[in-house]
């Protein structure tokens, strides 16, 4: 039994052996060819660099060799599918260099340029420099820079940044741009000598006012490109779209009028419109003679006329100036107003706040006039004591005096109702100590009389004029009567 369970226990050992040797030869041997199936070869996408949101994609292509030729040299590059870019950044690699402009050009003939590449700084090595962002309505087609070399033969990296498909760029055929003082070549048609405006040329770039157009308005915009047929490609501001014009109707920004005197951003008056003034600073201001003013009452800008606006300064020429207090009138109601002069305008108009409702009111100085301290023909001053009368029913009232003005004017409070009143030197008296002619004093004992009836008052003396009138407070009712000093008599001695 132990015999029969040896042999089969080794008959077992050598199946497994036998089954092992088996799968060995199964298997590859290192001396054979193992064939390797080829995967194709994937052109990796132009490398994205790190932009501001992870979805943006960038392409790139480089511009060597860029030459000392003044006025820079024209470097044309394709995309090969016109897409809308988000922005443009150029990295100078290589030596130094100026860009002269960079112009992005639509898939429908449109030219807009890059305002931030435009008469760069002379840039250094490691520079990087990056356009506006661009407006994503626009389908971009080419990108045209124009660059001259500070040095050396100088390089640049261009890269056009997307957020829907990477840009592939390629280099076009570089060319020179036309000197100005140089004939032009029959093809391509580049300007030559731009057309004069108002001694200086009109050049891309340019800051520039066109109209008056069939509907009587005007738009502010940018030059595109000048022709030598008095044609102008212009850029409008309010809707980014571009047009030829005729020169003629296309004038320049200027930083002042040919007076000097008004400059951007000065302070105006605009009008009269329909009577009205408006303030306001002046935003911009052109060759022929418009200005862009922003009004302060709604905050939109106006063209206007050089006739139409006047300087605001510290004075009028009439010699008003800010803070002075002055009486406005009379209108036609025959009133006076109170008020303080704001500001002077080189129109000769006065701004006056008035002081009963605090409104600003544009005066002519005819009916502005100016506080005094003294009146020299009555010799007023303010601060003194007086009676004005006498008024209907022979009534007189006293007061103070709180402004002297130019014109003889003289503006009172009085004491029994806290009003000020205008009135004319002639009917105001000044008060004194004492009657002269009997001595009479304020403070005085006196008996008031005869009156109807023979009566007599007894009473005492409140106030003395100059014209001769005597306030007395009798001593039976307590009340303030105006009496001649005839028809006073003073104690006996």
């Amino acid at each position: 039994m132990k015999a029969f369970t040896k042999t089969l226990m080794a008959m077992s050992l050598l199946t497994s052996h036998l089954a092992q040797a088996s799968g060995i030869e199964d298997l590859p041997g290192f001396d054979e060819e193992t064939t390797q199936t080829t995967a194709p070869v994937v052109t990796p996408a132009v490398p994205t660099q790190n932009t501001q949101a992870s979805n943006l994609l960038a392409g790139s292509v480089s511009i060597n060799a860029i030459s000392r030729k003044s006025n820079g040299t024209l470097y044309t590059v394709d995309l090969k599918q016109a897409l809308s870019l988000v922005r443009i950044d150029l990295r100078v690699t290589a030596q130094k260099l100026k860009l002269h402009r960079v112009t992005l050009v639509t898939d429908t003939g449109a030219r807009v340029n890059a305002r931030q590449l435009e008469n760069s700084a002379v840039l250094e090595a490691g520079n990087v420099v990056s356009s506006e962002n661009l407006n994503q309505s626009d389908r971009i087609s080419s990108i045209e820079v124009v660059a001259e070399s500070y040095g050396a033969e100088a390089s640049i990296l261009l890269t056009a940044i997307a957020d829907r498909d990477v840009p592939v760029l390629r280099l076009r055929t570089i060319t020179t741009p036309v000197q100005p003082t140089r004939p032009t070549p029959p093809a391509p048609p580049v300007p030559s000598t731009p057309p004069v405006h108002g001694n200086v040329p009109l050049r891309s770039g340019m800051d520039v006012l066109s109209g008056p157009m069939n509907d009587g308005k005007y738009y502010a915009g940018t030059v595109v490109e000048v022709y030598n047929n008095s044609q102008v490609l212009v850029r409008d501001y309010d809707d980014s779209k571009t047009y030829v014009r005729p020169l003629s109707s296309v004038s320049r920004r200027v930083q002042c009028d040919p007076t000097g005197v008004i400059c951007q951003r000065s302070q105006v008056l605009s009008g009269p419109y329909s009577g009205k003034y408006y303030t306001g600073v002046v935003r911009s201001i052109y060759a022929n003679g418009l200005y862009f003013v922003t009004d302060d009452d709604d905050g939109k800008n106006y063209t206007r006329k050089i006739s139409e606006i006047a300087l605001r300064s510290q004075c009028a020429p009439s010699k008003h100036c800010a803070g002075d207090n002055v009486l406005s009138g009379p209108f036609n109601d025959g009133k006076y107003y109170n008020g303080v002069v704001v500001a002077g305008y080189s129109n000769g108009l006065i701004a006056v706040r008035d002081s009963d409702d605090g409104k600003v009111y544009y005066r002519n100085p005819a009916v502005v006039l100016k506080s005094v301290r003294c009146d020299e023909k009555s010799g007023l001053c303010i601060g003194n004591e007086v009676l004005s009368g006498p008024y209907s029913n022979n009534r007189y009232y006293s007061g103070v005096v709180t402004g002297i003005y130019s014109n003889g004017v003289i503006y009172i409070r009085d004491h029994d109702d806290g009003k000020s009143y205008a009135r004319k030197a002639s009917q105001v008296t000044k008060r004194i100590r004492c009657e002269q002619k009997k001595g009479l004093c304020e403070g005085a004992r006196v008996v008031s009389g005869p009156y109807q009836g023979g009566k007599y008052y007894a009473g005492t003396i409140v106030r003395v004029y100059a014209n001769g009138i005597i306030q007395v407070r009798d001593d039976d009712d307590g009340k303030t009567y105006e009496r001649k000093a005839h028809e006073l008599t003073g104690l006996r001695n």
